[in-house]
């Protein structure tokens, strides 16, 4: 069907097709290093999965490292980060933070996958996990300029910082509970770990 047809202009397009190519290459790049480890896997091996140039790998990433860790910074999507920047969906800060994260694990299957890769990376590779820790730092800065943005004005390096640990925890441990129960949805466990801290801020009823 036409772009036109269905409302999508060529630059939106051309946007989707340069993210999709972005996790393609993350996904490759953690297949690869899995089956062969890092060091026995080239940038030309991760370009010919997907079908690109070694020159094009170069667009995205820096190093097969970096396409191993992935694109950390962007958080959630392109249409829900707009939507967190608009004040919206619900207009309460949490509940709209967890919202655009989860947004981000989508198709379950392969979030399911990436997320395994990453595990037994992490067991066999400890470069993988310095990596993304060092990937922490910034995440953290593209959340300020989001919490920023949504203010409309400079937010508070403090808040800032108590915002990333707050999800990072949040969705690290809804993570971990659906991979103990494969049946659980990886976005209704994280919105079900958002409502569970929120009651650690619940007022007991008057007896």
């Amino acid at each position: 069907m036409p772009a036109s047809t269905r409302g999508e202009s060529p630059t939106g397009l051309r946007a989707q097709k340069k993210r999709q190519t972005l996790l393609d290459l993350c996904m490759a790049a953690r297949r690869l290093a899995v089956e062969r480890g890092i060091d026995a896997t080239t940038i030309e091996d991760i370009a010919k999965v997907v079908g690109v140039s070694p020159r094009t790998f170069f667009n995205y990433y820096d190093t097969k490292l970096d396409a191993v860790v992935g694109p950390i910074e962007e958080i959630g999507t392109p249409q829900s980060r707009e939507e967190f920047i608009a004040g919206g969906p619900s207009g309460i800060l949490m509940e709209d933070l967890t919202r655009m994260f989860s947004s981000a694990f989508e198709p379950e299957k392969e979030v399911r996958e990436a997320i395994s890769l990453v595990v037994e990376l992490i067991k066999t590779e400890p470069r993988v996990l310095a990596a993304f820790m060092a990937a922490g730092v910034r995440q953290e800065a593209v959340i300020g300029e989001l919490l920023s943005a949504r203010a409309g004005a400079p937010v508070s390096p403090e808040f800032t910082s108590l915002a990333t640990g707050v999800m990072t925890t949040l969705t690290t441990r809804a993570v971990v509970s659906v991979t103990e129960d494969t049946t659980r949805s990886l976005t209704a466990a994280i919105h079900e770990h958002c409502a569970m801290a929120a009651r650690l801020f619940d007022k007991p009823a008057e007896k």
